[in-house]
């Protein structure tokens, strides 16, 4: 055999690919999956609104015990909402109660005007459809509660409840 006869068989031959770039990316992928696992299970295992004499613990490490007894509501004035010109109702009249707890009712009460004002603005922006749904009430519930809490202190509205909701 010639010397050009041996290069041309080695050529031809496949390269065997090696453990190097086989095990890299699976370390890789691993230590990713591992990383997406650990945000999740932190995610999950975030603070969480407790209730009936659970014990609880803040993201500062203030021990909190909520029961039943502690529970205090505020009421906010029935805000009446105009619809617009293309609506079928001319208005929305709803009435709001703050669920929070006897020692931050006092911060909550002093905040009503914000909440009145973000509340205003949130619903003059709905679009009527979307209120007339029935799973309307839940995402109002849910949107309002969410604007509501970025204006309370942390940790003080626990949840919003409709208490009147009367489109005419």
């Amino acid at each position: 055999m010639s010397e050009e006869e041996e290069t041309e068989d080695v050529e031809e031959a496949p390269a065997k690919p090696s453990p190097l770039k086989i095990l890299i990316p699976a370390a890789i992928s691993a230590v990713v999956l591992g990383g997406v696992a650990a945000g999740v299970a932190f995610v999950m295992s975030g603070p969480k609104a407790e209730c009936v004499g659970v014990s609880g613990e803040m993201a500062h490490g203030e021990k909190i015990t909520k029961n039943y007894d502690d529970i205090a509501f505020v009421n906010l004035e029935p805000l009446v909402i105009s619809l617009g010109p293309n609506a079928n109702s001319d208005y929305l009249k709803i009435s709001i109660t703050l669920e929070t707890f006897g020692p931050q009712k006092k911060k909550i009460e002093h905040l009503v005007p914000k909440f009145r004002d973000v509340l205003n603005t949130y619903l003059r922006a709905v679009d009527e459809g979307d209120i007339a749904e029935p799973a309307a009430m839940i995402r109002l519930r849910a949107q309002m509660l969410r604007r509501i809490q970025l204006i309370a202190p942390p940790d003080t509205i626990e949840n919003v409840l409709i208490t009147d909701f009367v489109l005419n």
